[in-house]
């Protein structure tokens, strides 16, 4: 996910976007922006109706109804707008109205030493109490399948220990 997000940051001109705590990236326009989202186990089946797997707060009910043209009262998009850094970028409150937002879902399922990962690029229509119910666009994605991965271990070969005081 990551490496989408600075592929596009690069090589097509998006930005950074904090928009109401949600970690973004917007296109140079400011029309569309892109977050992730993990998904249930519908996730990337046409056929059948996804929602997200962990409850969502009220950001993502806020591009909901931007997505449906609703608008959103006073929106902030940033807690410190000039601290968006070199990539980022704040949106005005008109821009944040008309932003369409959309999700790439994933669902990571593994048998064996074999992971799954199923994934579609969808903008939420409704959302009620943490939860996306209803999805406008959905663009379900290939699965992608690998077989043998081992988890890194970023600490190293030896353990970590860590003396803690006790009061």
């Amino acid at each position: 996910m990551r490496t989408i997000r600075e592929l596009h940051i690069e090589r097509e001109g998006w930005a950074r976007l904090i928009h109401g705590r949600l970690e973004l990236v917007c296109n140079a326009d400011r029309s569309i922006a892109m977050g992730v989202m993990v998904g249930d186990a519908a996730t990337g089946q046409a056929s059948l109706f996804p929602k997200n797997a962990r409850r969502r707060g009220p950001a993502t009910g806020m591009v909901t109804r931007a997505n449906a043209g609703e608008g959103a009262p006073h929106v902030q998009t940033a807690l410190f707008v000039a601290g968006v850094g070199p990539d980022g970028v704040a949106l005005s409150e008109e821009e944040a109205c008309a932003l369409k937002t959309w999700f790439l879902l994933s669902f990571r399922t593994k048998i064996g030493e074999t992971v799954r990962i199923d994934c579609e690029l969808s903008q939420p229509k409704t959302f009620e109490d943490g939860f996306v119910i209803e999805w406008g666009r959905r663009i379900p994605l290939p699965a992608l399948v690998m077989d043998g991965i081992e988890p890194t271990n970023d600490d190293g070969p030896g353990q970590i220990d860590i003396p803690v005081d006790f009061r």
